[in-house]
């Protein structure tokens, strides 16, 4: 998996603040579709989301809650984050 390794490292450069909350999804809905557990990326990619997880849509909350899930990186303050801005949603 170096070439696995090397996209994931490459890809801790661009997220930045216009690195928006789709881009931060799909990244992590990526590595969580190959199995591909890179530490961290998704931790950067958890440190920006949970400040704008509200300009999250629901497909991203979700994508980014399986990610989390199915490659069992338990980062709690991001799944609270989830979780707050997907309850108002439900109602």
């Amino acid at each position: 998996m170096p070439l696995f390794a090397a996209i994931s490292a490459a890809a801790l450069r661009p997220i930045t603040p216009d690195f928006g909350p789709q881009a931060l999804a799909n990244t992590a809905w990526a590595l969580a579709t190959m199995r591909y557990f890179h530490n961290p990326l998704l931790h950067a990619i958890a440190a920006a989301a949970r400040p704008r997880i509200s300009a999250f849509k629901s497909q991203d909350l979700s994508n980014s809650a399986w990610a989390f899930a199915i490659l069992q990186l338990q980062d709690v303050p991001l799944m609270q984050a989830i979780s707050a801005a997907s309850i108002p949603r439900l109602m």
